[in-house]
């Protein structure tokens, strides 16, 4: 009988830890709350979702809304293979509870990154752009053009006579150094060498599509 009880007495304490430490690792668990996600970026796009204990990808069509219930710190991606995220959208707040979020709010962060990509990378000298050189002067100015374009040995020399308040147009490819060369350049590219190591007047980026430049203040 002694035995008996000591037997039963082990058991009811193995019982009682071991509920204590389920019921500890569930209040362990980050609190889950229910929203409502709408597809806000008007087109169809896939996205995942990545947190504790979640982790799937998902689509959505255009205008779309669905029911979600995930945990506080969530966190919801721009994704193209439904595993890996581009742009980190929002992250679950428990204060979201009950609201409906859009799949807009990271989408500008997106952009940023592809600007900043497409500001550090080579310019596509396949890209031309067409702007306007500007004599704001009441007189005629004579004007040397000399322009190297990227990956190019040579230069383009233009010598212009350009009319008092007259703009002119001018294509270029994206990157290329424009010079309003004095006459000591001048001389320098007449003799063979180039002064593309010299600060030029403009490098043509692809913003600068459409806009005129004064030749001087």
């Amino acid at each position: 009988m002694k035995t008996n009880a000591i037997i039963l007495f082990l058991l009811s304490v193995a019982l009682f830890t071991t509920t204590g430490v389920t019921a500890r690792s569930l209040s362990d668990d980050p609190p889950r709350i229910t929203f409502m996600l709408k597809n806000t970026l008007g087109y169809h796009r896939m996205f995942l979702v990545e947190g504790p204990g979640i982790k799937y990808g998902f689509t959505m069509g255009r205008r779309e809304t669905i029911p979600c219930n995930w945990p506080v710190g969530a966190r919801l991606h721009f994704t193209n293979d439904g595993e890996t995220g581009t742009g980190l959208i929002f992250t679950v707040r428990a204060e979201d509870e009950g609201k409906t979020l859009g799949t807009d709010t990271g989408a500008k962060e997106e952009k940023e990154k592809r600007q900043v990509k497409r500001e550090n990378s080579t310019p596509d000298a396949s890209l031309r752009v067409t702007v306007r050189l500007r004599n704001p002067s009441l007189l005629p100015q004579k004007v040397a053009i000399i322009s190297y374009e990227p990956g190019e040995t040579g230069n383009s020399t233009q010598i212009e006579v350009m009319a008092p308040r007259v703009s002119y147009r001018h294509t270029y490819p994206v990157g290329t150094k424009v010079y309003l060369a004095d006459n000591e350049q001048v001389n320098t590219v007449m003799s063979g060498k180039r002064i593309d190591s010299d600060k030029p007047f403009l490098i043509v980026k692809e913003g600068d599509k459409g806009k005129t430049f004064d030749i001087f203040e």
